[in-house]
């Protein structure tokens, strides 16, 4: 195995990277095209889409991926890449977006061996109904996701079942609009609907495969309890549904039936391979014909799978937008936040929260304060040092709140608040912008601890499940017994909820009330990745406010969805060889295994505050409360 490789692909929205690595998890080599430089003209994409305005339909002809794995493959092999050492390969796409197969597309995927044309050639536009895939950024579905919200009995209805509030991005809503809106006929015509995840399988396959159980999570058709498509939903989608669409039962059971048909089976969670690299690959490139193909997932599940996550450890991207991932082994879903099932461990989801604000709300007070003071442009010198600086809340209880784009969590509209909590009067008091009572140096603090509690605020509903209570056997925080809970084990904890609720009353967050094991629970392991993570004064913020118990890391996921794709063959090519007890559960396997000295960097220095920012969670509950929506 010392020489053996195996391949993790990115397939992303602007470019498509395939990553090699040793048995040891050690990097090969690493391959990449990116969509706008290679085919912009010819496809007429920018930042790998096509968008339309006046319907806010954004989506990629379905040649660009075709073609791009073509051009990667080409170059690899131009650079006599070792294509006969690969023993397995994985990876990740673009979570949400779908492409739809004809009728002739099975015996074309299987006819690329014999075919003297190029992939493109033999498979463009034969093997295809629509032309194109919905790509994740579209904002076409409203009226869709407002029907599978009612159809479902509300939001909260719908991400019990399906892990996830209804999106404009996900894929039932967008088969909905194919179906319905779209072109009737050609999604009648339709044999299979892939994910992008499966359509890329598929390609190396050279055979339509099954989709992917995690990330059939992300389609808001899927019971994730039941593992099985939920009925009710697949009708709404087809656009059969007696409820919506004015149809009798047969044509409902009938549009349920042939929905099921198209969609497929779901391959389970686990390790088993979905077949081997298609024979045009092994004759074309010079693999081997018993090379393994493992499941594709979504990008934000192979993330995971990049580190060795455990239980109750979160991953914190500190982007653009800001994104966290927790793994949790308890199913509790909410209309706030996102489940999934953890894409390689049974019993395990993932968490995941996205922000649309990020960097560019911290991005904007570091500019102000360089104006101020004569700062660089970009430069963080003096942010960094009146952040170092400063007390948790400025030391007067104050909480900031940073919308420049209209946020997803909570749901608000763009907006810039300032507010302050009065001890005596037992009020919260808002500071108008202009106000002498506020300074700019005060932002420094408040933008950075806003977004950090409100990642607190909200993954504590994760990790206190997780930890093994069942929320029916738990009382809520608005009940009058529940300082009398024995579950809440500890005077620290105790003196934490009484703070809480004697000044600020039910803490809520985005509607819901906190149970009281959410608001005293931290989390394991928190991993900072993204442009951010690279300011450490930031990234010991975040420290002080989320309290990892068993540390904190920093590390550069650059390529984190290929590698996850990478870890996750190697790991299943040894179970399938040697059985899992063996090799263990795959977090196991990796934390055994990973390179920790070589990827990641220990964050020291920091003050553990987290008791100090109880009064941040609450003001923050309160505050967010009179945001408009």
């Amino acid at each position: 195995m010392s020489d053996s490789l195996f391949l993790g692909f990115d397939l992303s929205t602007q470019q498509l990277k395939i990553i090699s690595t040793y048995s040891n998890l050690k990097h090969h080599k690493t391959y990449k095209v990116d969509f706008d430089e290679a085919f912009s003209e010819k496809y007429h994409i920018k930042k790998g889409v096509q968008s339309e305005e006046s319907t806010g339909e954004i989506f990629t002809p379905v040649q660009v991926w075709i073609e791009a794995v073509q051009l990667c493959f080409d170059r690899m092999k131009a650079d006599k890449f070792p294509f006969e050492k690969v023993k397995a390969l994985s990876g990740s796409c673009q979570q949400h977006g779908s492409v739809y197969w004809s009728r002739d597309a099975p015996k074309l995927l299987s006819d690329l061996c014999h075919s003297k044309k190029s992939m493109l050639e033999t498979l463009f536009p034969g093997a295809f109904t629509f032309k194109i895939a919905p790509n994740w950024q579209d904002h076409s579905t409203a009226k869709e996701i407002s029907l599978f919200e009612s159809v479902a009995g509300g939001a909260n209805n719908l991400s019990q079942i399906t892990g996830s509030r209804a999106h404009y991005r996900f894929t039932g809503p967008q088969i909905r609009k194919m179906a319905v809106r779209k072109d009737p006929e050609l999604y009648r015509e339709t044999y299979r609907i892939s994910l992008v995840s499966s359509f890329l399988s598929s390609l190396l396959c050279g055979k339509i495969v099954a989709l992917d159980e995690a990330d059939a999570c992300g389609m808001n058709l899927y019971d994730l309890q039941k593992n099985d498509y939920d009925d009710k939903l697949l009708s709404l989608a087809a656009g059969t549904c007696p409820e919506v669409d004015g149809c009798d039962e047969k044509t409902a059971c009938d549009g349920i039936s042939e929905l099921r048909k198209k969609l497929g089976k779901v391959h389970p969670i686990g390790y088993k391979s979905i077949g081997v690299v298609s024979r045009y690959f092994v004759s074309k490139y010079g693999f081997s014909p018993d090379c393994k193909v493992y499941s594709f997932t979504g990008d934000n599940l192979a993330t995971i799978l990049a580190l060795p996550l455990a239980k109750n450890d979160l991953l914190v991207s500190m982007g653009t937008s800001t994104t966290v991932l927790l793994v949790t082994d308890k199913y509790k879903p909410s209309p706030n936040y996102h489940v999934f099932k953890h894409p390689t461990n049974k019993d395990q989801y993932m968490g995941m929260l996205c922000y649309c604000n990020g960097a560019l709300a911290r991005e904007r007070i570091r500019n102000a304060i360089n104006d101020k003071y004569g700062g660089k442009k970009g430069d963080w010198t003096k942010f960094d040092a009146i952040l170092d600086k400063s007390k948790p809340m400025n030391g007067k209880l104050e909480v900031g709140i940073y919308f420049p784009l209209g946020e997803i969590i909570p749901n608000a509209k763009p907006c810039e608040r300032r507010f302050r909590f009065d001890a005596n009067e037992n009020a919260l008091l808002e500071i108008c912008k202009d106000s002498l009572q506020w300074t700019i140096e005060e932002d420094v603090a408040a933008i950075i601890e806003s977004q950090a509690l409100s990642c607190r605020l909200r993954v504590g509903p994760m990790i206190a499940n997780s930890g093994g209570t069942d929320n029916e056997e738990s009382p809520d925080i608005h009940s009058s017994d529940y300082k009398l809970s024995k579950m809440i084990k500890g005077k620290c904890e105790k003196d934490v909820l009484k703070k809480l609720t004697d000044r600020y009353g039910d803490i809520k967050s985005d509607g819901s009330y906190q149970h009281p094991l959410a608001l005293v629970s931290k989390p394991n392991k928190v991993f900072y990745v993204g442009g951010s993570s690279q300011n450490l004064s930031i990234v010991r913020k975040y420290c002080s406010i989320l309290g990892a118990q068993e540390g904190n890391y920093r590390i550069d996921l650059s390529d984190a969805c290929a590698l996850g794709g990478c870890y996750k063959s190697l790991w299943s090519y040894l179970v399938e060889k040697h059985g899992i007890d063996n090799i263990h559960n795959y977090d196991h396997w990796l934390a055994k295994n990973y390179n920790w000295d070589d990827y990641v960097d220990r964050v020291g220095k920091y003050d553990d505050l987290w008791n100090e920012y109880v009064d941040g969670v609450g003001i923050l509950s309160v505050a967010e409360q009179r945001l408009k929506q």
